[in-house]
């Protein structure tokens, strides 16, 4: 508050200044000068250092076993998204074997009806790998947005190949040309693929409220 009167007190000096001085030159060689000081005081006047208040034992001993919570669930967490990611590039892998007739129909069906199987395995897993309950409220949000958009995903991943696999079955097909059969399959994949699984934000905001480096969680 002292230093906002001393700011209008001075805005009210510089006023009856400009009025009563009849040279202008002089009063804007003074209010440059004026300024000048003001952002050289500005600069070089010190910051007040942030004083953290130390934490007691109990609230030490809290954070470490939110901790521990967070980094076991997330450990598991990281096995979902490393099968999500086998899954989806063995999809591709089996598609782009049968594009370039390195496979025939039925070894196709036959590989998306087992990946068809894994995925619908992992979907359920997923789905039961809820946030544990012992997460304070704020990280448990976060955690549930993760699970939210992750299931959201796998469900998606899960309908793709699902699909893929029923176009693919010999019995329910309408051409033998295999180029027609490969772009067939193609635009079941271009046109259902999932968009891609963004939870960095979620999990980054864990990550700095819990304190805990990026290297702790990739290697747990």
């Amino acid at each position: 508050m002292f230093i906002y009167m001393i700011g209008i007190l001075g805005l009210l000096l510089l006023l009856l200044l400009y009025r009563y001085l009849h040279n202008k030159k002089i009063f804007t060689c003074f209010c440059l000068t004026l300024l000048i000081t003001g952002l050289i005081a500005y600069r070089c006047w010190p910051v007040p250092e942030t004083v953290h208040q130390p934490i007691s034992e109990s609230e030490r001993y809290e954070m470490q076993q939110q901790q521990q919570i967070f980094t076991t669930w997330y450990a598991q967490y990281q096995q979902d998204l490393a099968e999500l990611d086998r899954n989806w590039r063995w999809y591709h892998q089996i598609i782009e074997s049968f594009k370039a007739d390195n496979i025939s129909i039925q070894t196709c069906f036959l590989r998306l009806k087992q990946l068809d199987q894994d995925s619908a395995n992992l979907k359920e897993r997923i789905a039961q790998h809820t946030p544990p309950v012992a997460l304070n409220d704020g990280c448990y949000d976060q955690l549930a947005e993760v699970m939210k958009k992750t299931n959201a995903y796998a469900d998606a991943q899960y309908r793709t190949i699902a699909l893929t696999r029923a176009a693919a079955d010999p019995a329910n097909l309408k051409t033998d040309d295999q180029a027609e059969q490969s772009r067939m399959l193609q635009t079941i994949m271009i046109r259902e693929s999932p968009v891609g699984l963004y939870t960095a934000k979620e999990i980054t905001a864990i990550r700095d409220y819990l304190e805990i480096p990026e290297d702790v969680q990739q290697n747990q």
